[in-house]
């Protein structure tokens, strides 16, 4: 039997894939106009004749919905640039967008995993404890992130609340300051996670995985419509992870749950509300170590074993649990109006009862570590509303897509800590290498550090893109105001309370130029303002960030491609950065002012039919530029190169189904402190995939797939951020999937 070229297999999108190859075959229009007819040997043998026709998409996604399900590597809209339905092509801002099949294809386990191949983003500095944290920089700015267009908030020095990757449609990124349309920010700018809708046909899916460290995940995913009219439609998509860790003794355990439910009231109307339920009563913490037991800052001691666990594993019993409910509501007036309304309510609730290493002390010649035992209870509670309109219009020559609302977030955050030690001891002996710590409490909670803040932000904004002839010039503008309360206790019994209010305006200018349909030239000028939350060691409330950032950039996509090649110049410049104290573990601190200028490219290609290239590389000087004791030094965990590149190729003919694909990562070097007295060397990393769509042999929508990344079992440091705090890279891990439709 032969088969239809020009359609591949995707199980997001081809829901029925044989109901629209059949559809396609009775199409006798679609055959009437003189297509070609190629002769070529069918997966069964024999020659078969192979009509070629135009791809068909068959997209269960709701109409109007640019959030849904993309086919390929290249996503033509985003709602992260302007939260607007503009074409890629036609902001002027860098925006990427990684698609649910390059995830699939990857075999991406968390968000950060996710952006490896994404152009600026460093998503994995704390290495290989960094898969159940999400902390992602964008030139060398930490990024914020939000869920379905809302901003997630989470607990610093604390377990931030994370996301399923399995329960995600598409990750967005927006490089650079965003607070003109999406509120406060930092200048790094937003990953937008995009969650799985309710479809209005019934798709299944189940995976099963299993690799190194003997991680053991599956999950499934169900949706469809309740109802014969199509008005109610639902989805399911859990998931549940078992997994040890590559430094013994530390394990993961999660189950997530991601119930929706849409109803269209009317053709023009529909809500749609999105529940989360995440518990992991066991949850590993990233180990770090100081830089001298790793060979760094001219160690001349030897380094430790990679493996160990240097901390009190009988004490160490870390959790994290999270619920949110998110509504969406979305009405169409006709006439390119439209309004939005969604609002979500989040909580977060995580136990960190850990050992610590922090410092040491050279004993007999050899430098034995100091332990700590701490427990660190935290609390976030959390709402956010967004109600925007939107709309197109005419004045004379000019076309007119405006966009105004106003948003609206409150939470509440307590956190404490309590601690004991330190303790001495020595990480090379053969056995007893782990700190004996006493587990009396009893001091530290009579004189505790405790933090409870309270917050409101409220925020009005308008945005106008304007057209003329083949000139594209978007302006946005904001205010905000933000008052903030903190009452903390920094180890005494008696609190300390302050009060902040804060009021600014922010904005955003950009002008393209589309000299063909395929390619644009822009250039753009933003600024941001966060009032960030949380305060220092000695409960300090932190002072609001601002940034601001000019940029120059090109797009190419050709039409009707899998296509898109961009390139940027920017500088970068931001006021009150938050840093990692050196002194104070779990704390943070503020440096003056941080100058970031670079620029980035980044190339998705369809080389050929079925064969995809993702390449990327960021040059990114990061410079210091008012601060009394670190002026012109680089900050640490600031790569000056990265680049990274992709390639995988999808077989035909005899060998259909048979899927390859491999990349490399430069992790390029970086200073390991504030003060630039030692540098973590760079690293190359490789990863490798293969997969087998066994439909060509059984008829049977199953996928079996193998990924290694870090191939080679590369031994590396992914950053340090004082010469007491350094992280262990990412051994090399290997999966296997198998992926299961119906």
């Amino acid at each position: 039997m032969g088969y239809i070229e020009e359609i591949p297999k995707s199980s997001k999108i081809y829901s029925h894939r044989r109901l629209a190859i059949s559809l396609v075959l009775v199409t006798s229009a679609a055959c009437a106009q003189g297509q070609e007819t190629q002769s070529q040997e069918s997966p069964r043998g024999g020659t078969a004749k192979i009509i070629v026709l135009p791809t068909i998409t068959v997209s269960s996604q709701l109409p109007g919905q640019e959030n849904g399900p993309v086919h390929g590597y290249v996503a033509e809209e985003a709602t992260v640039g302007n939260k607007t339905r503009t074409p890629v092509m036609k902001v002027p801002s860098s925006v990427s967008v990684v698609t649910r099949e390059q995830m699939g294809i990857q075999q991406s386990n968390s968000t950060s995993q996710a952006l490896r191949y994404t152009v600026g983003a460093n998503s994995e500095r704390f290495g290989g404890f960094g898969s159940q944290l999400d902390i992602t920089r964008i030139r060398g700015i930490d990024a914020d992130y939000y869920l379905d267009g809302l901003r997630v908030i989470g607990n610093p020095g604390s377990w931030l609340p994370q996301t399923d990757l399995w329960t995600l449609e598409r990750v967005e990124v927006l490089r650079g300051p965003s607070s003109a349309v999406y509120g406060q920010g930092t200048g790094g700018g937003i990953i937008n996670q995009v969650s799985k809708r309710p479809a209005d046909e019934m798709e299944r899916e189940l995976f099963v995985q299993y690799g190194s460290f003997n991680r053991k995940q599956m999950g499934f995913d169900i949706t469809g419509p309740l109802d014969e009219d199509n008005k109610l439609l639902y989805r399911l998509t859990v998931s549940g992870l078992d997994s040890r860790e590559q430094v013994e003794a530390m394990q993961h355990r999660r189950l997530y749950f991601a119930p929706s439910l849409t109803w269209r009231i009317t053709p023009d109307t529909s809500w749609t509300i999105l529940g989360t339920h995440s518990r992991e009563p066991s949850i590993p913490d990233y180990n770090s170590l100081p830089a001298v037991v790793l060979g760094l800052d001219h160690s001349p001691y030897p380094q430790v074993d990679r493996q160990r666990n240097f901390t009190d594993t009988n004490f160490s019993d870390s959790s994290r649990s999270q619920n949110s409910i998110t509504s969406i509501f979305e009405h169409d007036f006709g006439g390119g109006w439209s309004f939005a309304s969604n609002a979500r309510y989040m909580y977060v609730s995580s136990d960190l009862q850990r050992g610590v290493v922090y410092g040491y002390q050279v004993v007999y010649a050899h430098p034995w570590l100091r332990g700590y035992n701490e427990i660190t209870p935290s609390k976030v509670n959390s709402f956010s509303m967004d109600n925007h309109i939107g709309g197109k219009l005419s004045t004379g020559v000019l076309e007119h897509t405006l966009l105004g609302g106003v948003d609206y977030t409150s939470g509440r955050l307590d956190r404490a800590l309590y601690s004991v030690g330190p303790v001495l001891f020595n990480p090379y002996r053969e056995n007893d290498y782990r700190p004996h710590i006493r587990r009396d409490f009893s001091a530290s909670r009579a004189a505790p550090w405790k933090s409870h803040q309270e917050f409101s932000r409220v925020g009005a904004y308008l945005q106008d893109q304007l057209a003329y002839d083949n000139w594209l010039l978007t302006l946005s503008a904001r205010h905000d105001w933000s008052d903030t309360e903190d009452e903390t206790q920094s180890y005494s019994p008696v609190a300390r309370s302050t009060k902040q209010q804060n009021r600014k305006w922010s904005g955003r200018a950009g002008l393209g130029y589309q000299f063909t349909q395929d390619f644009m030239a822009y250039v753009s000028y933003a600024t941001s303002f966060d009032p960030l939350i949380g305060t220092d060691y000695k409960g300090n409330p932190f002072i609001p960030v601002e940034a601001k950032q000019t940029e120059v950039g090109i797009k190419f996509h050709p039409t009707g491609s899998g296509s898109l090649i961009t390139a940027a110049v920017f500088n970068l410049e931001q006021t009150n950065v938050k840093t990692t104290d050196t002194q104070h573990l779990g704390f943070n601190n503020q440096t003056g002012k941080i100058r970031n200028r670079g620029f980035d490219i980044a190339a998705t290609v369809e080389l050929m039919p079925n064969l995809n290239l993702v390449a990327n590389y960021t040059w990114l000087d990061s410079r210091v530029v008012s601060d009394p004791l670190y002026q012109n030094k680089s900050p640490a965990q600031a790569p000056h190169h990265s680049a990274s590149t992709w390639l995988d190729y999808r077989f035909t003919g005899l060998l259909a189904g048979l899927r390859f694909g491999g990349g490399m990562r430069y992790l390029g070097s970086t200073w390991g402190d504030p003060g630039n007295t030692f540098k973590v060397p760079a690293a190359t990393l490789f990863d490798l995939t293969a997969s087998y769509d066994l439909y060509y042999l059984t008829g049977h929508d199953v996928t079996l797939s193998v990924n290694a990344s870090n191939l080679t079992d590369r031994k590396y440091l992914a950053s340090c951020t004082s010469e007491m705090y350094c992280f262990i890279g990412q051994d090399r891990v290997v999966t296997a999937t198998l992926m299961y439709w119906w």
